[in-house]
């Protein structure tokens, strides 16, 4: 399942103790300053928790599954998220318990 940004609104008002609004504002904000980095090639890194960084990818042949064409993929760049050891750490902790 996956959240929706109100649901980690929401939750982020209610760990934080703040209001709602808020944290909307907070999440809203948080993605516009990762946006504006990752335009810059800038890495955006959080101890403890990892880093956003924009990764590029050459231009490949593939081929069409649907119709056999080969075609040509350009090359482009994509947005990769690359978890901490801490955070990694974590979440296995957290799913042992489960």
């Amino acid at each position: 399942m996956a959240v929706t940004k109100k649901e980690f609104a929401d939750r982020m008002a209610e760990n934080g103790g703040i209001t709602k609004k808020a944290a909307y504002k907070a999440v809203d904000a948080f993605i516009e300053t990762i946006m504006d980095y990752m335009g810059e090639d800038e890495k955006v890194m959080f101890v403890g928790f990892g880093r956003f960084e924009m990764r590029t990818f050459k231009e490949k042949k593939c081929r069409n599954p649907q119709g056999g064409a080969d075609c040509i993929i350009p090359e482009h760049k994509k947005m990769r998220f690359y978890a901490s050891e801490l955070l990694t750490d974590r979440i296995e902790e957290l799913e042992r318990e489960d």
